[in-house]
């Protein structure tokens, strides 16, 4: 039978009470999604797996005249299809509740644009990421919601960041940060990440290095040890080109304790990072095959260097061949 004529009205309210116990963290820069208080695999593989019941609650309130309670379910829920990997379905979701309807703004209706803005920039769907991140901020401003503020903002400093506008990442990840003041302080470390990696491709190593500083102590707080990594290679990146190759080599030592060996991508960061300072200290030829290796793992793993990460590659590669040349 269908799933729409099952969803009695009282199933539909159900659903989204339900939805309301779902407390999701916001650990990571992606927001990658981790349920406060119900970490355990039972509960977060029960909700996934009911994540169609949700969408079709919100459907069912919609078509009853209940948008505010479709739009609730949608900013609840929408995690849920992350979890499940589920980016396409996820979106479809949305769209159902987001694209239907008088639109009115609210709060949960920003985070819910935010969603969908998020899953859309995991596509590449770039310009869609940019569309939904503009209409969740015209929400929030309205609202003036804090929370909504900071996850707007936060979506279109993304997107400026994959467009390689890093000044105007920057600014928008500044904006995240005041609106994520007040907040749990978890709230802030995606918009800290992004103002930290937008300020080293403008070329201030100077400031990135402080702002990376605070990223990997929030992150040591908050007991994300995939984020710290990840912070303590950036500082080995921005240390190299700030000309302190011996702490550079000091945070990448420390980020190889840390790291999965099994890690493709962490893997060829640490190679590059060490054909860098192989570079800096002279072994040019030492410096070739590990970026070389670096390279090599990426490939055979099918996945793209992160733009501020590529950077990395096309600088070393660049100087290498200058000095091939000279």
């Amino acid at each position: 039978m269908n799933m729409l004529l099952e969803m009695t009205d009282e199933k539909a309210r159900r659903m989204l009470a339900l939805s309301r116990e779902l407390h999701w963290a916001f650990p990571t820069s992606q927001g990658t999604p981790i349920i406060k208080g119900q970490a355990t695999s039972q509960l977060i593989e029960q909700a996934v797996q009911e994540r169609e019941s949700c969408a079709t609650a919100a459907r069912v309130l919609l078509g009853k005249g209940e948008e505010e309670g479709a739009v609730e379910i949608a900013s609840n829920a929408w995690r849920l299809w992350i979890l499940a990997r589920d980016l396409s379905g996820g979106r479809a979701f949305l769209a159902s509740v987001l694209d239907n309807g008088e639109k009115k703004p609210s709060r949960a209706r920003s985070l819910a644009l935010y969603g969908d803005a998020l899953l859309a920039f995991r596509q590449g769907k770039i310009e869609e990421s940019r569309q939904r991140s503009q209409a969740a901020l015209d929400a929030a401003l309205v609202v003036n919601d804090q929370e909504a503020l900071t996850l707007a903002y936060l979506g279109l400093s993304r997107v400026a960041f994959a467009d390689g506008d890093y000044d105007h990442s920057l600014a928008l990840a500044v904006k995240a940060r005041d609106s994520a003041r007040d907040l749990d302080r978890a709230m802030g470390q995606a918009p800290l990440f992004l103002h930290a990696s937008a300020t080293r491709l403008t070329g201030d190593y100077e400031q990135a290095a402080a702002l990376f500083e605070q990223s990997l102590d929030l992150n040591r707080k908050i007991g994300d040890q995939g984020m710290v990594g990840a912070e303590l290679q950036n500082l080995a990146f921005v240390e190299i080109h700030r000309g302190n190759v011996d702490a550079a080599e000091r945070y990448v030592t420390e980020c190889e304790k840390l790291g999965p060996a099994n890690d493709p991508y962490n893997a060829a960061m640490t190679n590059l990072t060490r054909a860098m300072i192989a570079f800096d200290r002279g072994d040019k030829n030492m410096s070739r095959t590990l970026l070389q290796r670096a390279q090599s793992m990426l490939k055979e793993a099918k996945v793209d260097a992160g733009p501020d990460d590529q950077f990395e590659f096309n600088w070393l590669q660049g100087i290498l061949e200058r000095n091939v040349r000279d």
